[in-house]
C-alpha cells in the first residue's frame, strides 16, 4: 500500500488456471485466495479450472512427468 499507494478496495485478483488438490499436495489458489481477502481486496476472481484435471486444454508438467508443451504467467500491476 505505502510502496504503490494502492486501496486493497481498488485492486482486483484473477486466478487463472493453475494445479490444484489432489493433485498438489498445496492449495495455492485457496490461500491467495485467503490472502487477498484477509488484505481487504474485495474483487477476487477463480477461474476453478485445475490444469492436471483438464489435460485436454492444458499442459501440467506434474502429471504429464515433464514430457509437456508450456505455459507462461502474467503478473501486471496497472
Amino acid at each position: 500500500q505505502e510502496q504503490f499507494g494502492s486501496e486493497p478496495k481498488d485492486l482486483i485478483v484473477q486466478l487463472s488456471p493453475c494445479i490444484r488438490p489432489p493433485h498438489y499436495e498445496i492449495d495455492f489458489a485457496a490461500e491467495i485466495i485467503r490472502q487477498s481477502r484477509d488484505q481487504g481486496v474485495t474483487q477476487v476472481h477463480d477461474s476453478g479450472v485445475c490444469t492436471a484435471c483438464e489435460i485436454s486444454s492444458y499442459y501440467s508438467y506434474r502429471l504429464e512427468k515433464g514430457r509437456t508443451g508450456r505455459m507462461l504467467a502474467l503478473l501486471a500491476l496497472v
